[in-house]
This record gives C-alpha cells, sequence and structure tokens, in this order.
C-alpha cells in the first residue's frame, strides 16, 4: 500500500507540486498580497496583524485573507471597523482569483494534495510559505517546489513576529505588531444584560467584579478541580463583589456540573448562553477579567487588553508560538510537568491565588466599591 501511495504523490507533485519561479523579484512593486492563514480564531487574529505590518510597508497595497465556513464571520468582525483587509477571499472561490495576486504569503504546516491543487489553481506570481513540512510526509520541503522563498521562522519564534525576520524584511523596516480587535462601544454594552447576577440591585450589580471562565478550548480544558480550588480560594471579603459566567461550547454542561460541585456555593457563578463567535467577543468586551486555557478565547482576550489569567501546558514550541502578547497586569500560568500542548493540568495556584485576590481588588477600588 505504502509503494502505491508513493507512486501517487509522485505523480501529484509532478502535476500539481511545482511552480515555475519568478524572476526578476522586487517585493517593493508589487500590487496585491493574498495572506492564507490556518482558519483558526489565533491564526486569523494574528494574520490581521500581519495585514496591519504591510499597510504600513506599502501604502496602495491590496491586501485579502483566505477564509472558510469555520472563520468567515470572525475574520468579518475583525475588519469590520478597522478596514485594514480589502477581500475576505472564500477557500472555495480559487477560481475566480485564478491569477489575480501578486503575492501568496501561505501559513498552513503541512501541505496535501487538496492545498497543493487549489494552489496550482490559484497561481500567483510569488509564493512566500511560513509553515514547517514534516520531512516524513509524502509531500515535503524536499519534493515540493510549489514555492519561490521559504520564509519558515526558527521554531521559537513567536508566532506574531513572522513577517519580521521574512523575505519582506530584506526591503522594509518591519514594525512590531500586537493583536486587537476594534469594537465599537455601542455594540459592546448591548451585551451586558447577560451578565446574570444574584443580586437584583442596580448600584450592586455595577459594582461586580466580572469575571470571565473559560477552561475549555477546542482540543484541551482544565481539570475542574483546579478551577475550583483557584476559585475557592478568592478571599471571603471579595465574594459579595465577583460574579463569575462559564463560557459555554461543546461539552460545557457536564464540565460545569463537576465545576460547581467542587465550588465554594457562596460564589456567584453561571453558565452562559451558547454566543455566535461574534456575540461572544463583544461579550469578551464586557468583561472585567478572564481566567481560561490555552485558545481561541485567550488569544480574543489579550487582542481586548482584558487583564488575563492563563494556563497553558508545558510544550516549549507552543509556549514559544503562542503565549498571549497581552497588558503587563496579566498573568501565564504554566504546567509543572512537560508534555504536549494539551496537557493542561498540574499547576501550582499559590501564585495565581495571589494574583487573582489582587486584581480583583484593583478593579473593585476602579468600581468605587
Amino acid at each position: 500500500m505504502s509503494i502505491v501511495n508513493g507512486i501517487k504523490s509522485k505523480i501529484m507533485i509532478w502535476l500539481f507540486g511545482t511552480k515555475k519561479k519568478y524572476k526578476h523579484v522586487n517585493l517593493k512593486n508589487i500590487k496585491s498580497i493574498l495572506l492564507n492563514p490556518k482558519d483558526s480564531i489565533g491564526d486569523t487574529l494574528i494574520a490581521f496583524c500581519y495585514a496591519r505590518q504591510l499597510k504600513k510597508m506599502y501604502s496602495d497595497i491590496k491586501l485579502g485573507i483566505v477564509v472558510t465556513d469555520r472563520n468567515i464571520e470572525f475574520a468579518k468582525l475583525c475588519n469590520e471597523n478597522e478596514k485594514v483587509i480589502d477581500a475576505v477571499v472564500k477557500w472555495s472561490d480559487v477560481f475566480k482569483n485564478h491569477k489575480k495576486w501578486d503575492v501568496l504569503l501561505d501559513f498552513l504546516s503541512k501541505e496535501n494534495t487538496k492545498r497543493m491543487i487549489w494552489k496550482k489553481v490559484l497561481s500567483p506570481k510569488i509564493t512566500m510559505i511560513f509553515g514547517e513540512r514534516n520531512e516524513k510526509h509524502y509531500y515535503n520541503k524536499k519534493n515540493l517546489k510549489n514555492y519561490d522563498f521559504d520564509c519558515t521562522p526558527p521554531v521559537e519564534t513567536h508566532i506574531i513576529d513572522y513577517l519580521i525576520n521574512s523575505e519582506f524584511s530584506k526591503y522594509f523596516k518591519i514594525e512590531k505588531q500586537k493583536p486587537h480587535i476594534k469594537l465599537l462601544e455601542k455594540d459592546i454594552v448591548k451585551m451586558e444584560k447577560f451578565w446574570k447576577y444574584d443580586s437584583q440591585k442596580v448600584e450592586e450589580k455595577n459594582k461586580k467584579v466580572k469575571i470571565l471562565l473559560v477552561p475549555q478550548g477546542s482540543d484541551r480544558e482544565m481539570k475542574p478541580e483546579e478551577v475550583a480550588e483557584l476559585l475557592n480560594n478568592i478571599e471571603n471579603e471579595k465574594i459579595k463583589d465577583v460574579k463569575i459566567i462559564m463560557g459555554k461550547t461543546a461539552g460545557s454542561e457536564e464540565y460545569y456540573k463537576k465545576l460547581i460541585s467542587n465550588v465554594n456555593k457562596n460564589l456567584d457563578i453561571s453558565l452562559s448562553k451558547k454566543f455566535s463567535i461574534n456575540d461572544f467577543i463583544l461579550f469578551v468586551a464586557t468583561a472585567d477579567l478572564v481566567i481560561g486555557v490555552d485558545g481561541g478565547a485567550i488569544h480574543i482576550a489579550s487582542s481586548l487588553n482584558k487583564p488575563l489569567l492563563s494556563f497553558y501546558a508545558n510544550d516549549k514550541y507552543n509556549l514559544c508560538r503562542w503565549s498571549p502578547k497581552t497588558t503587563a497586569d496579566s498573568l501565564q500560568v504554566i504546567s509543572k510537568i512537560q508534555g504536549s500542548h494539551n496537557q493542561t493540568y498540574n499547576f501550582s495556584l499559590s501564585e495565581p491565588i495571589k494574583w487573582l485576590n489582587n486584581k480583583i481588588n484593583e478593579i473593585k477600588k476602579v468600581k468605587g466599591n
């Protein structure tokens, strides 16, 4: 079977895995760039950082971003109030974009047949790749030549800095970026109604410290017992001033049941409704403080400059690449055991407990408690 697959892969490489090199490249003279990130929230958010960098490098560049059904609404929201992207391009609209782009920036990490065909149909003048290619896979850097520049950064490079040492750096001084999403205040206030409190007194509601809890990601979660231990160490005199809402995702109901069975019964805690991605972002914007596990919600909170208590697995590559670029009043907690990116448990909680109580106190003072 492996011999047959090997023959098939060679045929596919011959048909779709090569590209005629573009001659006389001068990146100062290009007119259009298409960004092709992974379609997760974090990667899409970072693509907008690249877009801002590119807009500062080129005064009249046309920028596009490739989207799928998974991230199209998020991409539109990120662009709605900033307009840094000129064209949101559906992945399925590849034929409409045939030979329409000067440069393709491809951030996908692994090649497959579908992606090779897609790039062949797209046929940009210049292709830059940024994702690592597995040399043990049928399709890898040794046998694929469907790009002009390999800009894959060193392993310890944060994803936000990928352009800084790329081919573009030979032509421009590239400014560092920090993720952010521009939202309108009138849209944010509409989400305040979803903070349901035990107390019905308006003045008490306004003074509550609103904590958004997101202990689950797409393929990882914190242990409910560890989250409960953190919350149970909120000091007694602060409990009445805190409202906690846990974000609702797939499987949240069972997780929430385990959590509240271990948590202090005096805490005002509840499970959110199921939000669309756009409403969830606006809901994050209403929070005073976010506590969560490595994932999309953490990147959203970071981009909104929220005080952030984040929990990460002890995976060097993932930490280098995805540690949140956030405010100085935030704390990243790393697991005591070394492992893969989804081993998000076994945390030392003494520092997070101290940080959380101090932060609640600071926010209370701002609110006039």
